[in-house]
Parts: structure tokens; C-alpha cells; sequence
């Protein structure tokens, strides 16, 4: 079994097409397991509202995204993960103390990092260089879409709503 554990810039661009879509596509083809914890549903659903709010995606694209995602918890393509959070700050409280100082992680990027851990995932998909190096370091395979590191707080291309390519990419598995 493959648990993939998706940080939520890379699990958006299953509902929302960015640089970096295709690659994730694939590892979620790939899983055999994709774990969605509160936070990363909180922060997914964020994320799809404030496309819409940067008008980066039509309000008809944003909610069409959030019924994928409510499909996808639904059917199972997501399943719920309930995870201990005292034990996971903890681990990333640790983690803070090891690696911030060399890797410069942001306080989520840890946390999602401890929580993946704690789930029991195989493998973390992320954007984020910062975050893939905390992977390594803890020794939780990691793999990421470089194409899309440094690209923080620029829109989404092609602003396109990915619904169809999610659902064709994962009915495959």
C-alpha cells in the first residue's frame, strides 16, 4: 500500500489547475492511499476560496472544485484521517527545533511534515523546496514539482478549473 500524504499546495492543484498539476496527478494516480487530515481540508477549501477571491478562478470554477473535493472525501479518493494534534505539535516543535535554523521551513510546512509522519505515509508530495528538504531530513520520502518552487503569491496558469483532468486522472487508479 501507498499512502501518499499531499501538502495542501500541492493537493489544490488537483482541483485547480497550476504549474505542477500534472506531476501531482500522477502521484495521486499512483497512491493506493491519500490521507486528508482537518487541517488540509481547512486549508484546501481556503485556498479554493481565495482563487476565487484573487479572481484567479470563476466563482462557477471554485465551487465545481469544492464539489470534486466533497466527491472525492465521499467516494474515498480522500479518506478522513483523524490524527493525535498534541502528539503531531510536539513532533513539529521538535522538528522546528532540529532543522529551522539550516532548512528556514515555515511553522505549517513543519506541521504538515508531523503529520504525514504520524498518519504513517510512504510518501509526501509538496511545491515547496523547504518543505521536500525537511522530507529528507527526517527521512520521510519526499517528491516534488520544482517547476513550481519560488512561485509563492503568483496566480495560478492557466487559471483553469482542473475538474475534469482530477477526475480522469484518478478514475484510472
Amino acid at each position: 500500500m501507498t499512502k501518499v500524504y499531499f501538502d495542501t499546495g500541492a493537493l489544490v492543484k488537483l482541483y485547480i489547475v497550476e504549474s505542477g498539476s500534472a506531476f501531482v496527478e500522477r502521484k495521486a494516480r499512483a497512491a493506493t492511499l491519500i490521507p486528508l487530515n482537518q487541517l488540509q481540508e481547512t486549508e484546501i477549501r481556503n485556498a479554493i476560496h481565495a482563487a476565487v477571491g484573487r479572481k484567479t478562478i470563476p466563482a462557477a470554477a471554485g465551487a465545481l472544485a469544492l464539489e470534486n473535493l466533497d466527491s472525492d472525501l465521499r467516494s474515498g479518493v480522500l479518506a478522513t484521517t483523524l490524527i493525535d494534534w498534541g502528539t503531531t505539535w510536539t513532533r513539529a516543535a521538535h522538528l522546528a527545533r532540529l532543522h529551522t535554523a539550516k532548512i528556514l521551513c515555515r511553522t505549517l510546512d513543519i506541521l504538515h511534515v508531523a503529520a504525514a509522519e504520524s498518519c504513517g505515509s510512504d510518501l509526501f508530495v509538496t511545491g515547496d523546496e523547504r518543505q521536500f528538504r525537511l522530507c529528507k531530513a527526517v527521512g520521510l520520502d519526499g517528491a516534488s514539482a520544482p517547476e513550481s518552487w519560488g512561485r509563492y503569491g503568483e496566480p495560478p496558469l492557466p487559471w483553469v478549473f482542473a475538474g475534469r483532468c482530477r477526475a480522469e486522472a484518478l478514475s484510472g487508479r
